[in-house]
């Protein structure tokens, strides 16, 4: 622990002794006295200094050559050329701190050296495209909940109009291709693109889809904002006429931000003057399509991801990062290569010959319809009847004792079953006429109830739809209500 007030050394510079350094000196004064105190001579004194400055102007020309090497690194490379080097990294440091080269270091690792710099336009619409993303900003829901968001856009080089505006809530690589596959649809291909080195920009999905567009990719290099001029002044626009007013905006959700966003870009954006072209961006844009169009299928398809997955043996259920899909009875049971669209449910499977079959989805279906099986008439009936012998149950789905318990407490307006005998009586009507339909039932009860009236007795309730279900069964009507 150091010292709150600093001590004022015989020097005259201000310390902080920590704790651990005045203990020090107290146990060295109490054992040697003053002579404790006093400096101790030097290990290497009077031997000859080793001249560190051809070292030192190496391992300036390793920076300059490679600005981002780190110490070890340099301790390596040096120890390679000099036999004698002997100092350690913090000296090696410190030299390299003194060294008059040291601030031309310092700026081409940071990379804001001042120097004139020329400007780059394309010549027509569609020739080049800008892509880049905008946040993360924080968006508050009128639910009450917070969202971070995204805002990825594409940008013509010529006439500086957004081709497209994508709100997401990531920055990766599906955000990227939905943001490009929108414009693409819309106005076409470009010749060229450019785009940082970021991560969704810059991965094999969206590298390899736009190749296979035949777009080619401008080299831009990492950490150089200054390449993309032109869409970093939009974004300043974005955060001035649409972020900016968000604070005071109600929104519902990330659809409605989306609208929020092109309305935005539509009727401020496009339509402001830009002072470097001298019009609006919708004016120089003119509506201008590309030359090089291409279909959503065709686009679609340029960005699948290749992945490899093994099927279900008996189901063909194919399980992919867009979905369950379900692959041809010969790949069942299979690992196989198959081609999915990261941004719908899409995919194919490569066969042996390189050949591309679509697949469809899986869908889990749900339980089989529970109605009774419709009951002929007929001779053959006859004899069907007699070969089967006496009928199983089979009751409606979530209908039984509990459920008719509930029903006739209902009826009776009192808690079913309020006794063993209640109980027992209700069971024996089960097992003398049950299992029934659960609507044939609910309409005895309610006619019961009609009939008899309130407060009566349960067995004489029990009674009365017992009939019921004895006339029904006279006349042939609840043949299909009654599950056998």
């Amino acid at each position: 622990m150091r010292r709150r007030v600093a001590v004022a050394l015989p020097g005259g510079k201000k310390r902080r002794i920590p704790r651990s350094t005045m203990h020090r000196w107290i146990n060295l004064y109490q054992q040697h006295g003053i002579r404790g105190l006093m400096p101790k001579s030097r290990a290497d004194q009077g031997k000859p200094k080793t001249d560190s400055r051809d070292v030192i102007d190496h391992a300036i020309g390793l920076l300059l050559e490679q600005p981002d090497r780190s110490l070890q690194q340099l301790d390596v490379y040096i120890r390679s050329d000099f036999a004698d080097f002997d100092l350690s990294t913090a000296t090696l440091r410190r030299h390299l701190i003194a060294h008059p080269a040291w601030p031309v270091i310092e700026r081409l690792r940071t990379g804001k050296d001042r120097r004139l710099r020329d400007r780059y336009e394309a010549r027509h619409a569609h020739e080049s495209w800008q892509l880049d993303g905008k946040g993360p900003f924080t968006v508050r829901l009128v639910s009450g909940h917070a969202v971070r968001a995204h805002v990825l856009t594409v940008l013509d080089d010529h006439s500086r109009a957004v081709l497209a505006a994508h709100v997401a809530q990531s920055e990766d690589t599906v955000a990227a291709i939905a943001a490009f596959a929108k414009a693409a649809a819309r106005y076409g291909l470009p010749d060229r693109m450019q785009f940082d080195r970021g991560s969704a920009f810059d991965s094999k999905a969206f590298r390899d889809g736009i190749a296979h567009c035949g777009v080619h990719r401008n080299y831009v290099r990492a950490r150089h904002p200054e390449a993309q001029g032109k869409i970093e002044a939009y974004h300043r626009s974005l955060q001035r006429w649409f972020l900016d007013e968000l604070r005071s905006q109600e929104v519902h959700d990330l659809v409605h931000l989306q609208d929020l966003l092109e309305a935005t870009i539509a009727l401020v954006y496009q339509q402001h003057k830009h002072r470097s072209i001298g019009m609006s961006p919708e004016t120089r844009l003119a509506g201008a399509l590309s030359e090089r169009r291409i279909t959503e299928a065709e686009l679609a398809r340029a960005f699948f991801v290749s992945a490899n997955a093994t099927s279900d043996r008996k189901t063909g259920e194919v399980l992919l990062p867009n979905g369950r899909f379900r692959v041809p009875i010969a790949f069942a049971g299979r690992k196989a290569s198959f081609r999915y669209d990261p941004i719908r449910a899409g995919a194919v499977v490569i066969t042996a010959d390189r050949r591309e079959v679509a697949l469809e989805p899986f869908v889990i279906k749900p339980l089989p319809d529970a109605t009774a099986r419709p009951r002929g008439n007929g001779r053959l009936q006859r004899l069907l009847d007699t070969w089967r012998g006496t009928a199983r149950s089979n009751a409606e789905p979530a209908f039984g004792i509990p459920e008719v318990f509930k029903a006739l407490g209902e009826v009776l307006a009192r808690p079913m079953p309020a006794s063993e005998t209640d109980a027992r009586d209700v069971q024996d009507f089960w097992r003398q006429h049950g299992p029934l339909s659960r609507t044939a039932f609910l309409r005895a009860c309610q006619r019961a109830a009609q009939s008899l009236g309130e407060q009566r007795p349960l067995a004489v309730l029990l009674a009365d739809i017992a009939r019921q279900i004895h006339d029904d069964q006279g006349d042939g009507a609840a043949a299909p209500e009654v599950l056998a």
